[in-house]
């Protein structure tokens, strides 16, 4: 599992609402990565498990949209804070402090 990422998958509905599933790993291309979302899927049904005692069933007739955004990796999060914090301190330096 060399490629594997993390993503945030939202199941958006027909009647506007959506169930977000956090946090799922894979190593799915983009179109593919729901597969990992969902506990398991037949032709007419995706059921997804939120957490130990819910397991949600969604129509895919009612299924509009699936996003799937690639959150960043731990590495890039703690770069990101590096960088932060560089920034904050040369703002400080330029004002003297």
């Amino acid at each position: 599992m060399a490629n594997l990422k993390t993503y945030d998958v939202t199941f958006h509905t027909l009647d506007g609402k959506s169930i977000i599933k956090r946090n799922v790993n894979s190593e799915h291309n983009n179109e593919r990565v729901w597969e990992d979302a969902v506990e398991r899927f037949d032709t007419d049904h995706l059921f997804i498990r939120m957490n130990d005692k819910t397991l949600v069933s969604l129509l895919r007739s009612a299924i509009v949209r699936i996003d799937m955004t690639e959150l960043e990796s731990d590495q890039e999060k703690s770069q990101d804070r590096r960088d932060e914090f560089r920034n904050a301190i040369y703002t400080l330096g330029q004002m003297g402090l």
